[in-house]
């Protein structure tokens, strides 16, 4: 399981390396519907998909498997239950943007 950080920015775009693959994450603040958007780009800069809703405690890719999405799974985890993730929550700590790598969810570690 990987914690991937954020920046305390309204727009921010960190490269990570998810099951031995390069990708771009770009975490955007909606300020008008207050939510968080997340976008995967892979190793070129070439966007795979965009405006995923980030919800806590709910798997952000397995709608999107039809995608190159990464084999694992992201997931906003919220140890209070809360229903939305604020501004300040990612940037904070207070929700964790995670990743488990698809071993682990295939070994059931998850």
């Amino acid at each position: 399981m990987i914690v991937i950080p954020v920046l305390d920015a309204n727009d921010s775009l960190t490269e990570v390396e998810l099951d031995g693959i390069t990708y771009f994450l770009r975490l955007s603040w909606n300020s008008e519907a207050e939510l968080w958007a997340l976008s995967i780009e892979n190793a070129y800069n070439e966007l795979i998909v965009a405006g995923i809703c980030v919800v806590p405690d709910t798997p952000l890719l397995s709608g999107y498997r039809h995608l190159d999405v990464p084999a694992g799974e992201l997931v906003a985890l919220s140890p209070d239950r809360r229903d939305t993730v604020s501004r300040a929550a990612l940037p904070a700590g207070e929700v964790a943007l995670l990743y488990v790598n698809a071993e682990e969810i295939a070994d059931g570690q998850v």
